[in-house]
Protein backbone atom coordinates (compact mmCIF):
# COMPACT_ATOMS: atom_id res chain seq x y z
CA UNK A 1 0.00 0.00 0.00
CA UNK A 2 1.71 3.16 -0.74
CA UNK A 3 1.17 6.76 0.11
CA UNK A 4 0.08 10.00 -1.84
CA UNK A 5 1.91 13.44 -1.36
CA UNK A 6 -0.57 14.46 1.22
CA UNK A 7 -0.49 11.09 3.68
CA UNK A 8 -3.62 9.77 2.79
CA UNK A 9 -3.20 5.61 2.12
CA UNK A 10 -3.84 4.84 -1.40
CA UNK A 11 -5.01 1.63 -3.30
CA UNK A 12 -3.24 0.26 -6.12
CA UNK A 13 -5.54 2.65 -8.86
CA UNK A 14 -4.49 6.10 -6.51
CA UNK A 15 -7.65 6.08 -5.61
CA UNK A 16 -7.71 7.33 -1.48
CA UNK A 17 -8.37 4.19 0.91
CA UNK A 18 -8.94 6.35 3.93
CA UNK A 19 -10.17 10.50 3.63
CA UNK A 20 -7.86 12.05 6.96
CA UNK A 21 -9.64 15.23 6.23
CA UNK A 22 -12.91 14.04 6.40
CA UNK A 23 -11.58 12.07 9.55
CA UNK A 24 -10.06 15.15 11.44
CA UNK A 25 -13.02 16.95 10.79
CA UNK A 26 -15.78 15.03 12.37
CA UNK A 27 -13.80 14.12 15.13
CA UNK A 28 -12.00 17.48 16.08
CA UNK A 29 -14.23 20.02 14.00
CA UNK A 30 -13.32 22.37 11.26
CA UNK A 31 -9.89 23.07 12.25
CA UNK A 32 -8.37 19.84 12.84
CA UNK A 33 -6.28 18.20 15.40
CA UNK A 34 -4.13 21.04 15.28
CA UNK A 35 -6.56 23.82 16.59
CA UNK A 36 -8.82 21.35 18.64
CA UNK A 37 -5.23 20.82 20.92
CA UNK A 38 -3.61 24.20 20.69
CA UNK A 39 -4.70 25.33 24.42
CA UNK A 40 -7.35 28.23 23.88
CA UNK A 41 -10.80 27.76 24.50
CA UNK A 42 -12.29 27.72 21.35
CA UNK A 43 -10.08 24.68 20.17
CA UNK A 44 -11.96 22.21 22.45
CA UNK A 45 -13.01 18.82 20.76
CA UNK A 46 -16.80 19.80 20.46
CA UNK A 47 -18.28 15.94 21.22
CA UNK A 48 -15.61 15.28 23.93
CA UNK A 49 -16.61 18.83 25.62
CA UNK A 50 -20.34 18.07 24.85
CA UNK A 51 -19.77 14.24 26.86
CA UNK A 52 -17.72 15.58 29.90
CA UNK A 53 -20.23 17.96 30.26
CA UNK A 54 -22.87 15.46 30.29
CA UNK A 55 -20.99 13.15 32.79
CA UNK A 56 -20.73 16.16 35.13
CA UNK A 57 -24.15 17.26 34.99
CA UNK A 58 -25.27 13.40 35.93
CA UNK A 59 -22.70 13.27 38.60
CA UNK A 60 -23.25 16.70 40.02
CA UNK A 61 -26.31 18.78 38.90
CA UNK A 62 -25.94 21.17 41.22
CA UNK A 63 -22.65 22.28 40.53
CA UNK A 64 -23.00 22.03 36.80
CA UNK A 65 -25.85 25.02 36.77
CA UNK A 66 -23.62 26.82 38.58
CA UNK A 67 -20.77 26.88 36.37
CA UNK A 68 -23.54 27.25 33.44
CA UNK A 69 -25.11 30.37 34.93
CA UNK A 70 -21.70 31.89 35.87
CA UNK A 71 -20.81 31.91 32.49
CA UNK A 72 -23.94 32.51 30.71
CA UNK A 73 -24.05 29.37 28.85
CA UNK A 74 -27.27 26.90 29.31
CA UNK A 75 -26.44 23.85 31.16
CA UNK A 76 -26.24 20.74 29.27
CA UNK A 77 -29.66 18.61 28.92
CA UNK A 78 -29.36 15.74 31.37
CA UNK A 79 -32.08 12.91 32.03
CA UNK A 80 -30.98 13.42 35.68
CA UNK A 81 -31.71 16.65 36.41
CA UNK A 82 -34.10 16.43 39.16
CA UNK A 83 -34.40 17.26 42.71
CA UNK A 84 -32.67 13.33 43.71
CA UNK A 85 -29.79 12.59 41.65
CA UNK A 86 -28.66 8.59 42.32
CA UNK A 87 -25.93 6.33 41.93
CA UNK A 88 -26.30 2.22 41.27
CA UNK A 89 -23.93 -0.09 42.97
CA UNK A 90 -23.87 -3.50 42.08
CA UNK A 91 -22.09 -6.45 44.70
CA UNK A 92 -22.14 -9.82 44.28
CA UNK A 93 -26.00 -10.59 46.12
CA UNK A 94 -27.50 -7.32 45.79
CA UNK A 95 -28.21 -4.29 43.63
CA UNK A 96 -27.43 -0.76 46.24
CA UNK A 97 -28.78 2.37 44.94
CA UNK A 98 -28.09 5.99 46.83
CA UNK A 99 -30.45 8.91 46.20
CA UNK A 100 -29.36 12.00 47.07
CA UNK A 101 -32.51 14.24 48.30
CA UNK A 102 -32.48 17.97 47.33
CA UNK A 103 -33.36 20.32 50.32
CA UNK A 104 -36.88 20.67 49.24
CA UNK A 105 -37.75 17.02 49.62
CA UNK A 106 -39.86 15.97 52.05
CA UNK A 107 -38.29 12.49 52.90
CA UNK A 108 -41.84 11.56 54.42
CA UNK A 109 -43.60 11.60 51.44
CA UNK A 110 -41.20 9.70 49.00
CA UNK A 111 -42.56 5.78 48.38
CA UNK A 112 -40.75 3.57 46.09
CA UNK A 113 -41.97 0.62 43.77
CA UNK A 114 -40.04 -1.98 42.78
CA UNK A 115 -40.50 -4.06 39.40
CA UNK A 116 -37.31 -6.91 38.89
CA UNK A 117 -35.42 -4.15 36.72
CA UNK A 118 -36.02 -1.36 38.12
CA UNK A 119 -37.64 1.38 40.96
CA UNK A 120 -39.59 4.62 40.67
CA UNK A 121 -39.30 6.67 43.31
CA UNK A 122 -42.69 8.68 43.86
CA UNK A 123 -43.83 11.96 46.09
CA UNK A 124 -40.53 14.19 45.09
CA UNK A 125 -41.27 17.97 44.44
CA UNK A 126 -44.04 18.82 41.91
CA UNK A 127 -45.22 15.16 41.64
CA UNK A 128 -41.84 14.05 39.96
CA UNK A 129 -41.25 10.67 39.44
CA UNK A 130 -37.09 9.18 38.92
CA UNK A 131 -37.23 6.06 37.47
CA UNK A 132 -33.80 3.94 38.29
CA UNK A 133 -32.81 1.41 35.79
CA UNK A 134 -31.26 -1.46 37.51
CA UNK A 135 -27.91 -3.09 36.49
CA UNK A 136 -29.52 -7.14 37.25
CA UNK A 137 -32.53 -8.98 37.75
CA UNK A 138 -33.80 -8.32 41.70
CA UNK A 139 -35.97 -9.86 44.09
CA UNK A 140 -38.50 -7.35 45.60
CA UNK A 141 -39.17 -9.72 48.89
CA UNK A 142 -36.06 -8.55 50.84
CA UNK A 143 -35.57 -5.39 49.99
CA UNK A 144 -34.53 -2.68 52.82
CA UNK A 145 -34.49 1.24 52.20
CA UNK A 146 -33.10 4.08 54.78
CA UNK A 147 -33.04 7.41 54.77
CA UNK A 148 -30.74 9.27 56.31
CA UNK A 149 -29.63 13.15 56.07
CA UNK A 150 -31.02 13.45 52.69
CA UNK A 151 -29.61 10.16 51.50
CA UNK A 152 -32.02 7.52 50.79
CA UNK A 153 -29.67 4.35 50.02
CA UNK A 154 -32.17 1.15 49.29
CA UNK A 155 -30.28 -2.42 49.23
CA UNK A 156 -32.05 -4.92 46.92
CA UNK A 157 -30.95 -8.55 46.54
CA UNK A 158 -30.21 -10.00 43.35
CA UNK A 159 -32.40 -12.80 41.86
CA UNK A 160 -35.94 -13.29 41.17
CA UNK A 161 -39.04 -12.44 39.19
CA UNK A 162 -41.64 -11.08 41.88
CA UNK A 163 -44.33 -8.13 40.75
CA UNK A 164 -44.10 -4.37 41.38
CA UNK A 165 -44.13 -4.24 45.37
CA UNK A 166 -43.87 -0.94 47.72
CA UNK A 167 -40.58 -1.09 49.78
CA UNK A 168 -41.21 0.59 53.26
CA UNK A 169 -38.31 3.52 53.73
CA UNK A 170 -37.28 3.50 57.57
CA UNK A 171 -36.44 7.12 58.59
CA UNK A 172 -33.85 7.59 61.21
CA UNK A 173 -33.93 11.71 62.18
Amino acid sequence: MSRSKDGQAMQGAGEPLFDWDEFQNSFFGAGGWKEAWSGNPAGAIPWVDRYVKGILADAVPGAVQKASSQTGQSPPSSSKLSSAASNVFETHHAVIVRIRLSADVVPHHIRLHASPNEIVVSGLPGDEDKLVKLPAVIRVEGAKAICKQGILEITLPKGGDNPVKEILIRHVD
